[in-house]
């Protein structure tokens, strides 16, 4: 099974004034919001999962054929394009004006840097370990530590956006599709819907902690440049009616461009089975 999709970002949304202005907001809000890097992280994320599911050995007949089906799966552009396209239907003039503002802001800018750069970071090994590590020391530490204080804003961060249920609803939304693609494609199709919703359920525990553990980790590295009035300043934005709404159009964003893709590694996966057992 994949692992969790994770998209603890703010993001980006598009304008919608014509479409001659249209395009050129789009276009200007991409860039500023980093989207291109971030989606060409996680289609490497994608990839590197996908790839590294052990269902699939670099020794099973047929690895070459599932290696050039996952890069045609986790394409960034084809990602990034459709996650705009989905986005732009969700947000009303208001929030669109109220994020460009955010992301022209300075410390709009050097949140999205620092978030899009710590992501990166993190698909070191190394660096995700130490980042892991760093969260253990945080939860241990006294509340009125360095550490602890800053627990606790990264914690208020993602409260006021309410992004660990956001995740694990997309984690949920994943694995279903990821299980109903197989299905579609001839594996698993004696499983009945209801079975499989259960299956998919049964892993909610799970998702919740690693969405908690990923977030708080990735977040705690993230952040450590603010200072605690850049972060104060950060979560009034993250948590004013404008802010969330555009948080949670870029969820929906998210969950149609991720369900989609889950289905897909879904069918080629069980395409590698069935070949695997002939």
């Amino acid at each position: 099974m994949l692992k969790v999709v994770r998209v603890a970002l703010l993001g980006l949304m598009l304008g919608a004034v014509g479409l001659a202005g249209q395009t050129a907001q789009a276009d200007s809000l991409s860039e500023g919001y980093l989207l291109p890097e971030l989606f060409d992280i996680m289609a490497e994320e994608g990839r590197s999962s996908s790839l590294s599911d052990p269902a699939v050995p670099e020794t099973a007949p047929g690895r070459a054929s599932w290696e050039r089906a996952i890069a045609r799966i986790y394409d960034a552009q084809r990602m990034h394009d459709d996650f705009m396209a989905v986005l732009d239907e969700q947000l009303d003039a208001a929030t669109r004006a109220d994020a460009i503002a955010f992301a022209q802001s300075d410390l709009g800018r050097r949140v999205l840097q620092l978030e899009v750069s710590a992501r990166r970071a993190l698909l070191s090994e190394e660096i995700d370990e130490a980042a892991r590590m760093a969260l253990v020391t945080a939860r241990n530490a006294s509340d009125d530590s360095a550490q602890g204080r800053a627990l606790a804003r990264v914690r208020e961060r993602i409260a006021v956006n309410e992004l660990i249920e956001l995740n694990v609803s997309l984690g949920l939304n994943t694995s279903l599709a990821y299980y109903n693609g197989m299905a579609e494609a001839g594996w698993m199709a004696g499983l009945a819907g209801a079975d499989m919703l259960a299956l998919v359920w049964a892993q909610e525990g799970a998702i919740r902690s690693d969405v908690t553990d990923w977030a708080e980790s990735y977040f705690l590295l993230a952040y450590q440049p603010l200072t605690e009035d850049e972060m104060a300043d950060y979560i009034a934005y993250a948590a004013s009616p404008a802010g969330d709404a555009f948080n949670r159009a870029m969820f929906h964003a998210f969950d149609a461009v991720f369900v989609d893709i889950s289905r897909r590694v879904g069918a080629a996966m069980a395409q590698q089975m069935q070949q695997d057992t002939l």
